[in-house]
């Protein structure tokens, strides 16, 4: 059962991230010239969770070039209707795009939202010859919690000794490459789990399951090459810092980025929003990124 306060404080998250999401995104197109998007493919049993999109570029020949999502918001909010601008943005870029929902908490805790995240890559493993998607070629995203799952889920790709203890099964798809921006990496250090979080990593998740949350001491020289992205306003900067000088010590390819200055400061995860021309230089950053990893 979750606590009153933290409920609280995750109602209060759900409200005002929505309001403020809805005002950043007001007026932005829903189909875009160059871009097919297919809408509510369902990937699980849930009829409103288990859903996501696909939005693929028009001008590429041959198999297209796929990206997939994990969204952020603190593990307790947002769907896949909040991700679309940027989804579509990115598939403007030259990549198909997987934009899904997950289960949320407190409704559900820990591992239930990497479940879903493996359920829909498995999904997208098993249909992407149906949508034209290149399973030689996919790439992973995730912004905030999402890229907290994002380096937990490359973690037990590259490691089948952590990958065993979640039971998830690998697929056919070849990832490439990771972008993490303003991810929530390092969350057993102090002050990561606290408040709203504490609805999906409960403190009975912290008893029994804590090893699970060490994704770092999993992390093998073989991670994925990463792109990493913050903001000089981000609250979590210094995760994102910590990390890069995690993947140097390691000898893990790795881009790091922190945009914004004082004069044009920019918060987290700022680069979802597709009115920013620095969110822009972001997100053609991380393709560039991405695109030197493409295997012919």
């Amino acid at each position: 059962m979750v606590e009153k306060r933290v409920m609280n404080e995750i109602l209060k998250i759900r409200s005002e991230w929505k309001k403020g999401d809805d005002q950043r995104d007001a007026g932005l197109p829903l189909e875009v010239p160059g871009v097919t998007r297919i809408n509510n493919l369902a990937y699980g049993p849930d009829p409103k969770w288990h859903l996501l999109d696909i939005y693929r570029p028009q001008n590429v020949t041959g198999k297209i070039p796929t990206i997939i999502s994990i969204h952020g918001g603190g593990w307790c909010y947002g769907t896949k209707e909040t991700y679309q601008f940027y989804g579509l943005g990115l598939a403007k870029r030259g990549f198909a795009f997987i934009n899904p929902n997950y289960r949320l908490a407190p409704e559900v805790t820990f591992p239930a939202e990497l479940d879903d995240v493996d359920r829909y890559i498995h999904w997208v493993a098993q249909h992407a010859a149906e949508y034209n998607l290149d399973p030689e070629n996919v790439f992973l995203v995730g912004d905030s919690a999402g890229g907290q799952m994002a380096e937990q889920y490359v973690a037990m790709l590259k490691n089948p000794s952590y990958r065993q203890k979640f039971g998830y099964q690998l697929t056919n798809l070849h990832f490439r490459a990771v972008a993490l921006n303003s991810a929530a990496v390092f969350l057993l250090d102090p002050g990561m789990i606290s408040g709203p979080v504490k609805g999906y990593f409960t403190d009975e998740v912290l008893l029994k399951q804590r090893d699970l949350l060490a994704t770092e001491e999993y992390i093998n020289d073989n991670f994925l090459p990463t792109f990493i992205s913050t903001a000089n306003q981000d609250f979590i900067h210094d995760a994102s810092v910590k990390f890069a000088d995690f993947l140097t010590e390691k000898g893990i390819e790795h881009v790091f980025k922190e945009y914004g200055d004082q004069e044009h400061p920019r918060p987290h995860v700022f680069l979802i929003n597709q009115k920013d021309p620095i969110a822009a230089q972001a997100n053609d950053d991380e393709v560039a990124f991405f695109k030197k990893y493409l295997q012919k």
